[in-house]
């Protein structure tokens, strides 16, 4: 089957885990996918034997947070597009996403992953089009927007 045209946005993922190979927190087994949009996602885990996202290709990444257990974790992806998205604690950062940030989201607690100020996620998005007017915890999207599921000021 063919995964087209699919969008995947604003959702939150806090400690699920998949240890199991080739399978990640975000995994796209449909083969091939084409023109699917992954935005504005916060995904975190603590388990470090989870990568946060395997996948085989034809996925974007933009605007999304992944972070890592402190132990670290891996993206086991080689294949897709990522553009603008935070990294804390990821092995490797795929060297193609020209806008990565590397650093500590500043997540409010570790069950709590709205931005607190002085994140280095506020205002360092892209604009999507059609991505929405609203984030997960209902806030308008700013322009520009910040990297992540919230599109909130700082707490």
């Amino acid at each position: 089957m063919i995964s087209d045209h699919n969008t995947v946005r604003y959702n939150v993922s806090v400690n699920d885990r998949n240890t199991t190979a080739p399978y990640g927190v975000i995994s796209v087994v449909c083969a091939p996918a084409t023109r699917t949009l992954v935005h504005h996602n916060t995904v975190t885990t603590n388990a470090p034997d989870t990568a946060v996202v395997s996948s085989p290709g034809g996925v974007t990444f933009r605007d999304n947070v992944f972070a890592g257990a402190a132990a670290g974790a891996p993206l086991a992806d080689a294949h897709n597009t990522y553009d603008h998205n935070l990294y804390a604690r990821i092995s490797p950062v795929p060297a193609t996403d020209a806008g990565a940030v590397r650093g500590d989201p500043r997540f409010l607690a570790p069950y709590d992953v709205r931005l607190r100020a002085g994140s280095p996620a506020l205002g360092a998005g892209v604009p999507v089009p059609g991505g929405g007017d609203r984030d997960f915890y209902g806030n308008p999207v700013p322009d520009p927007p910040n990297l992540g599921a919230d599109q909130g000021r700082g707490k």
